[in-house]
């Protein structure tokens, strides 16, 4: 049972820093393009990406809660709620990626609220992992 745990907190863990990596890439793509043409290509096939990072996050989770017999913390409330952001967050960018293709914002507005949704998510991530390394 404890082998169990261990992987399942491993995949959790390389999910995690999966996600990091795809909002990395994300942040440099949105500085480094200059034509919205080409950043919309690389946007469109990494947005599919991180929703599915998200959702297998959620998924080994909920396979170390029920490993651990659901017993939860206030660290797995906070992780939680981390995650129910960062899934809000990434809808509001979707939608706001809509707009910009059907030509109702600027691309140069879009990439400003992109910036500022990336950066806000690695801040809400790295803040999960102190609080969770910081209390285990």
């Amino acid at each position: 049972m404890e082998e169990m745990i261990k992987l399942s907190t491993q995949l959790h863990l390389a999910f995690i820093v999966l996600l990091i990596g795809l909002i990395g890439g994300n942040i440099y793509l949105l500085k480094k393009e200059s034509s919205f043409g080409h950043l919309s290509k690389r946007l469109e096939l990494l947005a599919p990406q991180y929703f599915i990072v998200l959702f297998a996050i959620f998924f080994t989770g909920l396979i170390i809660m029920a490993v651990r017999q659901f017993n939860v913390s206030w660290v797995v409330w906070v992780m939680s709620m981390v995650w129910v952001l960062l899934v809000g967050f990434g809808i509001r960018g979707h939608k706001m990626y809509k707009h910009v293709k059907r030509f109702e914002i600027q691309p140069t507005s879009y990439k400003a609220l992109a910036l500022r949704k990336y950066f806000i998510d690695i801040i809400l991530v790295g803040i999960t992992l102190i609080v969770y390394y910081g209390v285990y």
